[in-house]
C-alpha cells in the first residue's frame, strides 16, 4: 500500500492527466476510486494514530498537573518549616546555630523598595517607558464591521483546519 505523500502523488498526476485529457474518462473514474478508497483507508489509520497520540496527551496533562499540585504542596511544607524554624532562632536570640551536620543561621536580606503610593505620585524619571501593543480583537473586530477605514493598516487572513470527529 502506498503512503500518504505518494496518494497525494497519485491524484496530482490523476488530475493533470484528466486536464491534459490523456486517459479515457472511465480509465480514469475507476483509476480515481481505486486511489480514493486506498487514500480513505490510509487516512482512517491516521485518524487512529492522532486520536491515541491525543488520548496520550492528555494522560500526559493530568499527570503534569498532578505532579504540579504535589510539588507546589512539598514547596509550601518547605516554606512553613523555614518560617518555623526562623521563628524558633529569633525567640531564641540565636543568629547562628550548629545543629549535627547542618548550621543554621538567620541573616537580614539584601534591602527592597515598597511602593507607598499610586503611579500618579511617582516622579517620571523612576518610571520605565513601554512600547505601546496592539489590541487585535479589537482591530479584528472593526476590519469585521467598518468599511475600508482601516484599509492599508491591517487586513483579515483565515487559515483552515483539520478536524476528526
Amino acid at each position: 500500500m502506498a503512503n500518504i505523500y505518494e496518494l497525494t502523488g497519485s491524484f496530482q498526476t490523476l488530475w493533470n492527466l484528466m486536464e491534459e485529457g490523456v486517459l479515457e474518462d472511465s480509465v480514469l473514474e475507476e483509476v480515481f476510486e481505486n486511489t480514493t478508497e486506498e487514500l480513505a483507508i490510509k487516512l482512517e489509520g491516521y485518524c487512529k494514530f492522532i486520536k491515541n497520540l491525543e488520548s496520550d496527551i492528555a494522560g500526559l496533562k493530568e499527570e503534569e498537573k498532578r505532579l504540579s499540585a504535589r510539588r507546589k504542596t512539598m514547596e509550601n511544607t518547605v516554606e512553613r518549616a523555614k518560617e518555623a524554624m526562623k521563628v524558633a532562632m529569633n525567640t531564641a536570640g540565636e543568629k547562628k546555630l550548629p545543629c549535627g551536620t547542618f548550621t543554621v543561621s538567620v541573616q537580614s536580606n539584601p534591602p527592597s523598595c515598597v511602593i507607598d503610593c499610586e503611579l500618579a505620585g511617582i516622579p517620571s524619571k523612576y518610571l520605565i517607558p513601554q512600547e505601546p501593543k496592539i489590541d487585535r480583537k479589537a482591530l479584528l473586530e472593526d476590519l469585521k464591521s467598518e468599511d475600508n477605514i482601516l484599509k492599508g493598516v491591517a487586513h483579515i487572513e483565515q487559515g483552515e483546519s483539520l478536524r476528526i470527529r
